[in-house]
């Protein structure tokens, strides 16, 4: 574990909310977070259309969050009235899992790690004909996970109760950054766009650690030197990817 003799800095992107558990790892393993969020989190209103889907929810045969934001704004949006739920409640990784079980509902099919849309595809048959799903979601985002649902047959219909904004301008320590912690492109695109006049600065020499090889291309293609993908798109996976950089360095 570092001694963080050296003091490594890391900044962590993810949105105020969700902050905390990323820091408090980063803390344990000895090193020093600094919280500067990319990306805010914001409740949408569902439209009359939208408010329908969620009171026929019981008809479809999958129920599918792609994330922890997504069952949160769901019973936010619900005011934790839950209709009648379909058996098969999907969750795309252990996080999305945790919170539907703390608002009392039980998943029953969990993706593994890396814990991405590509993970979660492999727990679906490869027919899914006749066969009808509805996918709570974010504002935007990948299409990837409902487009290769609909292509193996699925009736699928989506509703976006959270939206990823961008926050307002807040002005960054000034003190060096050895790593930068991102979990989505748009996390990326939002702190170079939030901080215009120190982006080429950070690309030339901090160590962007990042959710997927996805995210590592696009960072690089956006100008960025030192790049690694996590081994999953979680916390721990982010934590683990610089101490093993960290311990590389000490040899």
């Amino acid at each position: 574990m570092p001694t963080n003799d050296r003091g490594i800095r890391v900044l962590v992107t993810r949105p105020a909310s969700q902050a905390l558990n990323l820091s408090e790892q980063l803390s344990a393993a000895g090193l020093t977070p600094i919280p500067y969020p990319s990306i805010e989190i914001q409740t949408i209103d569902a439209d009359p259309r939208a408010r329908q889907q969620l009171s026929q929810l019981a008809e479809q045969d999958y129920l599918i969050f792609t994330s922890a934001n997504a069952v949160s704004h769901a019973d936010q949006l619900l005011k934790r009235h839950w209709p009648k739920l379909p058996n098969q409640l999907v969750a795309i990784g252990p996080k999305t899992a945790d919170n539907l079980r703390r608002i009392g509902l039980t998943p029953s099919i969990i993706a593994q790690a890396p814990f991405t849309s590509e993970s979660l595809l492999d727990k679906f048959p490869v027919q899914l004909d006749a066969k009808t799903a509805t996918l709570i979601k974010g504002e935007g985002g990948r299409s990837f996970l409902a487009d290769q649902l609909r292509q193996r047959g699925l009736a699928l219909q989506s509703i976006d109760v959270y939206r990823r904004g961008r926050p307002e301008y807040t002005a960054l320590p000034d003190e060096t950054l050895d790593y930068i912690t991102i979990s989505s492109q748009l996390a990326l695109s939002n702190l170079f766009a939030l901080l215009p006049t120190r982006a080429e600065q950070l690309k030339q020499h901090c160590h962007f650690i990042v959710f997927s090889q996805r995210i590592a291309e696009y960072a690089q293609s956006l100008g960025c030197q030192h790049v690694d993908a996590s081994p999953e798109a979680s916390d721990e996976g982010l934590v683990s990817t610089i101490l093993r950089i960290e311990k590389a360095h000490e040899f």
